[in-house]
Order: structure tokens, then sequence, then C-alpha cells
């Protein structure tokens, strides 16, 4: 029993030590950051990317859609 014991104690503290020796180093210090502007899309972005019409089968008629618009 005692054996038993000792084996499950040294297992306990193996895997401790090791999970806090797995975990990546935590940050130097904490900085502040400020959000990226919102971009401004270029002109005639709606000719690039034409809405679709529902399909005559949708009943909620909600359409998703995604546009890559690049500037020249």
């Amino acid at each position: 029993m005692g054996i038993w014991t000792a084996v499950v104690i040294v297992g306990g503290g193996l895997t401790l030590w090791l999970q806090d020796e797995a975990e990546p180093p935590s940050p130097a210090r904490w900085e502040r950051t400020e959000p990226d502007p919102t971009p401004v899309l270029p002109e005639g972005w709606e000719t690039r990317c034409p809405v679709p019409e529902p399909s005559p089968g949708a009943e909620d008629g909600l359409v998703a859609i995604a546009c890559r618009v690049t500037t020249d």
C-alpha cells in the first residue's frame, strides 16, 4: 500500500511539473493598442459587388454573400 501511495504522489508531482513546463511564457508586459481604422470602400464598389437576387424557392429571402474589393 505504501509503494502505491508513493507512486501516486510522485506521478502527480511529475504531472504538475511537466504541465508548467509545457505552457508558453507569459507576456513580458501589457501594451495598449488602438484598433485599426475601418477601411473606406473604393468608389464604384456597388458595381463590383452586386447583391444577387434570392432564389425563387428561398423561404426567408436571406442571401449570404462575400465580396473581395481590392484597390488598384
